[in-house]
């Protein structure tokens, strides 16, 4: 599953995704239910510097696209979480763990938190205002999406 998340998280920079959600929610969001609540959430998008200088004829259709993958790449992070530590806990709780790997996991956990939260300051970085001497173009932070793509190779590497 790790693997997989970082293929999706490939697929979302790719596709120019990344940006589409301006927001940030520890405990994640629904897909917005009804086309007010798509409209609301297409108005925010319009309030930063990709839409503004990049996406300019970019319909809500369009959005509707890229802001799936980036809602898909969170919310696979957040299951993975869950997914992880369920068991974790129940192992742990019926003393099925050993001491010696125990260890291990609670830093595969944590680091897979703290891997949200370097992807939301990644993210941050790229709804910003470029800075002049760019070509005007809404980027990330390439030294934040080099810290989550390494990171995401330090949690797969230590779960192999």
């Amino acid at each position: 599953s790790v693997f997989g998340m970082v293929v999706l998280g490939g697929y979302t920079r790719l596709t120019r995704s990344g940006l589409s959600m301006v927001d940030w929610r520890p405990q994640g969001s629904a897909l917005p239910a009804d086309d007010a609540a798509w409209a609301a959430e297409f108005e925010r998008y319009k309030a930063f510097p990709e839409y503004q200088r990049t996406n300019r004829d970019m319909d809500l259709e369009g959005f509707k696209q890229i802001y799936f993958v980036e809602w898909a790449h969170r919310m696979a992070g957040r299951a993975i979480g869950v997914l992880f530590a369920v068991p974790l806990g129940v192992f742990v709780s019926l003393r099925m763990v050993p001491l010696t790997l125990a260890p291990r996991l609670a830093a595969a956990f944590a680091l897979g938190g703290a891997q949200g939260l370097i992807g939301w300051w990644m993210v941050r970085s790229g709804l910003e205002e470029p800075p002049p001497d760019l070509d005007g173009v809404p980027r990330v932070s390439p030294y934040r999406l080099a810290t989550h793509l390494a990171m995401a190779f330090t949690i797969y590497s230590l779960l192999l």
